[in-house]
């Protein structure tokens, strides 16, 4: 899957074509953000970032968004993504991606805490292509960066354990990109 498949399959799923624009220009700035992130890391050489993979995958992380927009559910769009890839026959990597890009991660607690309408199970960000991604979604705002602080106070209102996950989430990646 490249960059140019996953958009044909974001086109495929869309529900209009305004949906598609609003959705590819959000995904398009997560992808920036996120290949600055896996530049950033690899030139400091603690980790090795799929590049190639992570440029396809940001573009998908919002393709439940089409099934679930914001408005109705904010997290039911990650587990109907992952949906979606596993129907089109995708690679578990990029289902992953969908499902563990919410806040920064959620676990089977915070589900049955906070009554969401999914499956409880954890769906944390565990391999570094998926914690860049979720992170640069937290980072970007629609199409707008916002800052790590801004982002931190939207977490409170879901607890300390979301404040305190997406800090460690925004430490671990800092200290992946310093030489």
């Amino acid at each position: 899957m490249d960059e140019k498949s996953a958009i044909q399959l974001l086109r495929k799923y869309a529900t209009s074509e305004k949906d598609l624009d609003i959705v590819l220009a959000h995904s398009k700035a997560v992808q920036r953000k996120a290949l600055d992130i896996a530049s950033r890391i690899n030139k400091a050489g603690k980790k090795k970032v799929d590049v190639e993979f992570l440029r396809a995958a940001s573009i998908l992380h919002d393709i439940g968004r089409f099934e679930y927009p914001p408005w109705e559910c904010p997290v039911k769009h990650g587990v109907a993504g992952e949906m979606i890839l596993k129907k089109e026959g995708l690679d578990r990597r990029f289902q992953r991606i969908c499902s563990t890009h919410l806040g920064a991660g959620l676990t089977a607690s915070d589900i049955r805490r906070q009554k969401l309408p999914i499956p409880a199970k954890d769906y944390m960000p565990r391999t570094v292509e998926e914690k860049i991604i979720c992170y640069a979604d937290r980072r970007v705002k629609l199409t707008r960066p916002i800052r790590i602080e801004t982002e931190l106070r939207r977490a409170a209102k879901y607890g300390k354990a979301a404040v305190d996950r997406l800090q460690k989430l925004h430490d671990e990646i800092q200290s992946l990109m310093k030489k």
